[in-house]
Protein backbone atom coordinates (compact mmCIF):
# COMPACT_ATOMS: atom_id res chain seq x y z
CA UNK A 1 0.00 0.00 0.00
CA UNK A 2 1.74 3.17 -1.22
CA UNK A 3 1.35 6.70 0.09
CA UNK A 4 -0.14 7.88 -3.21
CA UNK A 5 -2.75 5.11 -3.03
CA UNK A 6 -3.71 6.13 0.50
CA UNK A 7 -3.90 9.77 -0.57
CA UNK A 8 -6.09 8.78 -3.51
CA UNK A 9 -8.40 6.94 -1.13
CA UNK A 10 -8.55 9.98 1.16
CA UNK A 11 -9.51 12.24 -1.76
CA UNK A 12 -12.25 9.81 -2.84
CA UNK A 13 -13.44 9.34 0.74
CA UNK A 14 -13.84 13.06 1.42
CA UNK A 15 -15.58 13.58 -1.94
CA UNK A 16 -18.09 10.78 -1.34
CA UNK A 17 -18.38 11.77 2.30
CA UNK A 18 -19.48 15.30 1.42
CA UNK A 19 -22.32 13.87 -0.70
CA UNK A 20 -23.37 11.55 2.13
CA UNK A 21 -23.13 14.51 4.51
CA UNK A 22 -25.48 16.69 2.43
CA UNK A 23 -28.06 13.90 2.21
CA UNK A 24 -27.60 13.12 5.90
CA UNK A 25 -27.91 16.78 6.94
CA UNK A 26 -31.20 17.01 5.07
CA UNK A 27 -32.51 13.84 6.69
CA UNK A 28 -31.37 15.02 10.11
CA UNK A 29 -32.90 18.48 9.62
CA UNK A 30 -36.26 16.89 8.83
CA UNK A 31 -36.06 14.56 11.83
CA UNK A 32 -35.00 17.41 14.11
CA UNK A 33 -37.95 19.56 13.07
CA UNK A 34 -40.70 16.95 12.69
CA UNK A 35 -39.52 13.65 14.25
CA UNK A 36 -40.14 12.02 10.87
CA UNK A 37 -37.49 9.58 9.64
CA UNK A 38 -37.51 10.45 5.97
CA UNK A 39 -36.90 7.23 4.03
CA UNK A 40 -37.14 9.13 0.74
CA UNK A 41 -34.28 11.56 1.40
CA UNK A 42 -32.24 10.04 -1.42
CA UNK A 43 -35.12 10.68 -3.82
CA UNK A 44 -34.64 14.42 -3.24
CA UNK A 45 -31.14 13.95 -4.62
CA UNK A 46 -32.45 12.13 -7.68
CA UNK A 47 -35.15 14.76 -8.25
CA UNK A 48 -32.62 17.61 -8.01
CA UNK A 49 -30.19 15.88 -10.35
CA UNK A 50 -32.80 14.81 -12.92
CA UNK A 51 -34.42 18.25 -12.95
CA UNK A 52 -31.04 19.87 -13.56
CA UNK A 53 -30.28 17.42 -16.37
CA UNK A 54 -33.64 18.03 -18.06
CA UNK A 55 -33.45 21.82 -17.72
CA UNK A 56 -29.93 21.80 -19.14
CA UNK A 57 -30.36 19.31 -22.00
CA UNK A 58 -34.05 19.58 -22.92
CA UNK A 59 -35.00 23.14 -22.01
CA UNK A 60 -31.64 24.68 -22.90
CA UNK A 61 -31.22 26.59 -19.64
CA UNK A 62 -27.78 27.93 -18.70
CA UNK A 63 -25.94 25.57 -16.37
CA UNK A 64 -26.14 27.84 -13.33
CA UNK A 65 -29.88 28.39 -13.84
CA UNK A 66 -30.43 24.64 -14.30
CA UNK A 67 -28.60 23.94 -11.02
CA UNK A 68 -30.74 26.52 -9.24
CA UNK A 69 -33.86 24.98 -10.78
CA UNK A 70 -32.85 21.50 -9.61
CA UNK A 71 -32.24 22.71 -6.06
CA UNK A 72 -35.56 24.57 -5.99
CA UNK A 73 -37.32 21.45 -7.32
CA UNK A 74 -36.05 19.46 -4.34
CA UNK A 75 -37.21 22.17 -1.93
CA UNK A 76 -40.67 22.38 -3.54
CA UNK A 77 -41.16 18.62 -3.46
CA UNK A 78 -40.21 18.67 0.22
CA UNK A 79 -42.78 21.40 0.91
CA UNK A 80 -45.46 19.53 -1.04
CA UNK A 81 -44.89 16.30 0.89
CA UNK A 82 -45.18 18.05 4.23
CA UNK A 83 -48.30 20.02 3.32
CA UNK A 84 -50.08 17.25 1.43
CA UNK A 85 -49.21 14.25 3.58
CA UNK A 86 -47.26 14.88 6.78
CA UNK A 87 -49.42 17.76 8.02
CA UNK A 88 -52.61 15.80 7.43
CA UNK A 89 -51.26 12.76 9.27
CA UNK A 90 -49.96 14.92 12.13
CA UNK A 91 -53.48 16.26 12.67
CA UNK A 92 -54.64 12.65 12.99
CA UNK A 93 -51.92 12.01 15.59
CA UNK A 94 -50.26 9.39 13.40
CA UNK A 95 -47.48 7.32 14.95
CA UNK A 96 -43.80 7.52 13.99
CA UNK A 97 -44.18 4.12 12.29
CA UNK A 98 -46.93 5.55 10.09
CA UNK A 99 -44.71 8.42 8.97
CA UNK A 100 -41.89 5.99 8.19
CA UNK A 101 -44.23 3.86 6.07
CA UNK A 102 -45.45 7.02 4.33
CA UNK A 103 -41.95 8.06 3.30
CA UNK A 104 -41.09 4.53 2.16
CA UNK A 105 -44.20 4.51 -0.02
CA UNK A 106 -43.37 7.95 -1.41
CA UNK A 107 -39.81 6.85 -2.17
CA UNK A 108 -41.06 3.89 -4.20
CA UNK A 109 -43.66 6.05 -5.96
CA UNK A 110 -41.14 8.73 -6.90
CA UNK A 111 -38.64 6.14 -8.11
CA UNK A 112 -41.31 4.55 -10.30
CA UNK A 113 -42.37 7.97 -11.61
CA UNK A 114 -38.81 8.82 -12.63
CA UNK A 115 -38.51 5.45 -14.36
CA UNK A 116 -41.77 6.07 -16.24
CA UNK A 117 -41.17 9.70 -17.28
CA UNK A 118 -37.37 9.82 -17.66
CA UNK A 119 -36.43 6.22 -18.36
CA UNK A 120 -33.95 3.77 -16.92
CA UNK A 121 -30.82 5.30 -18.46
CA UNK A 122 -28.27 7.02 -16.26
CA UNK A 123 -27.56 10.73 -16.77
CA UNK A 124 -24.45 12.82 -16.19
CA UNK A 125 -23.91 16.56 -15.79
CA UNK A 126 -20.86 18.52 -16.95
CA UNK A 127 -18.25 18.79 -14.19
CA UNK A 128 -17.84 22.11 -12.45
CA UNK A 129 -14.44 23.54 -13.29
CA UNK A 130 -14.13 21.51 -16.47
CA UNK A 131 -12.46 18.17 -17.08
CA UNK A 132 -9.15 19.13 -15.47
CA UNK A 133 -7.49 17.31 -12.62
CA UNK A 134 -5.08 18.16 -9.81
CA UNK A 135 -2.17 15.79 -9.17
CA UNK A 136 -0.76 15.61 -5.64
CA UNK A 137 2.03 13.06 -5.04
CA UNK A 138 0.75 10.91 -7.93
CA UNK A 139 -2.79 10.99 -6.52
CA UNK A 140 -5.40 12.50 -8.85
CA UNK A 141 -8.44 14.54 -7.89
CA UNK A 142 -10.81 16.16 -10.36
CA UNK A 143 -11.42 19.89 -10.27
CA UNK A 144 -15.12 19.08 -9.89
CA UNK A 145 -14.36 17.13 -6.72
CA UNK A 146 -12.59 20.20 -5.32
CA UNK A 147 -15.65 22.30 -6.16
CA UNK A 148 -17.87 19.66 -4.54
CA UNK A 149 -15.85 19.69 -1.34
CA UNK A 150 -15.79 23.51 -1.22
CA UNK A 151 -19.54 23.79 -1.84
CA UNK A 152 -20.25 21.09 0.73
CA UNK A 153 -18.20 22.84 3.39
CA UNK A 154 -19.85 26.15 2.46
CA UNK A 155 -23.31 24.59 2.76
CA UNK A 156 -22.43 23.18 6.19
CA UNK A 157 -21.23 26.55 7.46
CA UNK A 158 -24.27 28.27 5.94
CA UNK A 159 -26.56 25.76 7.68
CA UNK A 160 -24.96 26.50 11.03
CA UNK A 161 -25.32 30.25 10.47
CA UNK A 162 -28.93 29.73 9.38
CA UNK A 163 -29.86 27.87 12.57
CA UNK A 164 -28.06 30.23 14.92
CA UNK A 165 -28.24 33.65 13.28
CA UNK A 166 -31.55 33.92 11.42
CA UNK A 167 -35.04 34.42 12.79
CA UNK A 168 -36.46 31.49 10.82
CA UNK A 169 -33.61 29.20 11.87
CA UNK A 170 -33.98 30.09 15.53
CA UNK A 171 -37.75 29.63 15.27
CA UNK A 172 -37.25 26.21 13.69
CA UNK A 173 -34.94 25.19 16.53
CA UNK A 174 -37.40 26.47 19.14
CA UNK A 175 -40.29 24.60 17.51
CA UNK A 176 -38.25 21.39 17.40
CA UNK A 177 -37.27 21.64 21.08
CA UNK A 178 -40.66 22.60 22.54
CA UNK A 179 -43.52 22.92 20.06
CA UNK A 180 -46.10 24.00 22.66
CA UNK A 181 -43.79 26.56 24.20
CA UNK A 182 -42.85 27.92 20.78
CA UNK A 183 -46.52 28.25 19.85
CA UNK A 184 -47.20 30.35 22.95
CA UNK A 185 -44.55 32.84 21.81
CA UNK A 186 -46.26 33.28 18.43
CA UNK A 187 -44.18 30.85 16.35
CA UNK A 188 -46.18 29.05 13.66
CA UNK A 189 -45.08 25.49 14.44
CA UNK A 190 -46.76 23.97 11.36
CA UNK A 191 -45.00 26.45 9.10
CA UNK A 192 -41.66 25.71 10.77
CA UNK A 193 -42.21 22.01 10.12
CA UNK A 194 -42.83 22.79 6.46
CA UNK A 195 -39.60 24.76 6.37
CA UNK A 196 -37.72 21.73 7.72
CA UNK A 197 -38.93 19.69 4.73
CA UNK A 198 -37.98 22.54 2.40
CA UNK A 199 -34.50 22.57 3.93
CA UNK A 200 -34.24 18.78 3.74
CA UNK A 201 -35.31 18.76 0.10
CA UNK A 202 -32.86 21.54 -0.76
CA UNK A 203 -29.89 19.81 0.88
CA UNK A 204 -30.76 16.45 -0.68
CA UNK A 205 -31.12 18.00 -4.14
CA UNK A 206 -27.79 19.79 -3.77
CA UNK A 207 -26.08 16.51 -2.95
CA UNK A 208 -27.63 14.87 -6.00
CA UNK A 209 -26.61 17.71 -8.32
CA UNK A 210 -23.02 17.69 -7.09
CA UNK A 211 -22.57 13.92 -7.45
CA UNK A 212 -24.07 13.68 -10.96
CA UNK A 213 -20.90 14.77 -12.80
CA UNK A 214 -19.08 11.91 -11.02
CA UNK A 215 -21.58 9.05 -11.31
CA UNK A 216 -24.56 8.57 -13.61
CA UNK A 217 -27.81 9.20 -11.77
CA UNK A 218 -30.81 7.00 -12.51
CA UNK A 219 -34.10 6.09 -10.87
CA UNK A 220 -32.45 3.48 -8.61
CA UNK A 221 -29.87 5.72 -6.94
CA UNK A 222 -32.21 7.17 -4.31
CA UNK A 223 -32.26 4.12 -2.02
CA UNK A 224 -28.48 3.88 -1.84
CA UNK A 225 -28.13 7.58 -1.02
CA UNK A 226 -30.88 7.31 1.60
CA UNK A 227 -29.02 4.46 3.34
CA UNK A 228 -25.69 6.30 3.26
CA UNK A 229 -27.30 9.57 4.35
CA UNK A 230 -29.12 7.82 7.19
CA UNK A 231 -25.86 6.21 8.30
CA UNK A 232 -24.18 9.63 8.25
CA UNK A 233 -27.01 11.17 10.27
CA UNK A 234 -26.92 8.38 12.86
CA UNK A 235 -23.15 8.61 13.19
CA UNK A 236 -23.36 12.33 13.86
CA UNK A 237 -26.44 12.18 16.09
CA UNK A 238 -29.80 11.99 14.36
CA UNK A 239 -31.10 15.26 15.79
CA UNK A 240 -27.98 17.22 14.81
CA UNK A 241 -27.84 18.19 11.11
CA UNK A 242 -24.28 19.47 11.48
CA UNK A 243 -23.20 16.21 13.09
CA UNK A 244 -24.29 14.47 9.89
CA UNK A 245 -21.45 16.29 8.12
CA UNK A 246 -18.96 14.61 10.43
CA UNK A 247 -20.75 11.29 10.03
CA UNK A 248 -20.81 11.56 6.24
CA UNK A 249 -17.09 12.23 5.90
CA UNK A 250 -16.33 9.43 8.37
CA UNK A 251 -18.44 7.01 6.35
CA UNK A 252 -16.84 8.08 3.07
CA UNK A 253 -13.32 7.64 4.44
CA UNK A 254 -14.11 4.21 5.88
CA UNK A 255 -15.51 3.12 2.51
CA UNK A 256 -12.49 4.33 0.55
CA UNK A 257 -9.93 2.85 2.93
CA UNK A 258 -11.84 -0.44 2.85
CA UNK A 259 -11.44 -0.55 -0.93
CA UNK A 260 -7.64 -0.36 -0.81
CA UNK A 261 -7.35 -2.50 2.31
CA UNK A 262 -9.78 -5.27 1.40
CA UNK A 263 -11.83 -5.11 -1.80
CA UNK A 264 -14.32 -2.79 -3.48
CA UNK A 265 -16.88 -5.63 -3.25
CA UNK A 266 -16.87 -5.34 0.54
CA UNK A 267 -16.88 -1.55 0.94
CA UNK A 268 -20.54 -1.40 2.02
CA UNK A 269 -20.10 -4.36 4.36
CA UNK A 270 -17.10 -2.73 6.02
CA UNK A 271 -18.73 0.71 6.19
CA UNK A 272 -21.91 -0.53 7.84
CA UNK A 273 -19.98 -2.88 10.12
CA UNK A 274 -18.03 0.12 11.38
CA UNK A 275 -21.35 1.95 11.81
CA UNK A 276 -22.63 -0.89 14.00
CA UNK A 277 -19.47 -0.88 16.11
CA UNK A 278 -19.60 2.90 16.58
CA UNK A 279 -23.26 2.74 17.59
CA UNK A 280 -22.48 0.04 20.16
CA UNK A 281 -19.55 1.96 21.62
CA UNK A 282 -21.01 5.47 21.17
CA UNK A 283 -24.82 5.20 21.04
CA UNK A 284 -25.15 9.00 21.12
CA UNK A 285 -23.10 9.31 17.92
CA UNK A 286 -19.55 10.46 17.26
CA UNK A 287 -20.14 13.90 18.80
CA UNK A 288 -21.75 12.45 21.93
CA UNK A 289 -24.76 13.66 23.87
CA UNK A 290 -23.86 17.34 23.43
CA UNK A 291 -23.66 16.83 19.68
CA UNK A 292 -27.17 15.41 19.55
CA UNK A 293 -28.50 18.67 20.95
CA UNK A 294 -26.64 20.73 18.36
CA UNK A 295 -28.12 22.52 15.42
Amino acid sequence: MTLSLVLQALFAGVTNGIVYALVGMGLSAIFKGSRVINAMQGEFAVIGAMTTVLLLTKAGWPYAAAIAGGAIAGALVGAFIEVAFVRFMAKKNASEDSFLLLTIGLALSLSASILYFVGRDGHLLPPLGGEGVLIVMDAVIQFHALWLIAIGIGATLALRAFYHRTTIGLSMMAASIDADGAATTGINVARMRTFTFVLGGLLGALGGILVTPLIAVDYQLGLNLTLKGFAAAVLGGLTNPLGAAVGGITLGLVESLAIIGISSSYKDVVAFSVLIVIMILMPQGILGRAGRRGG
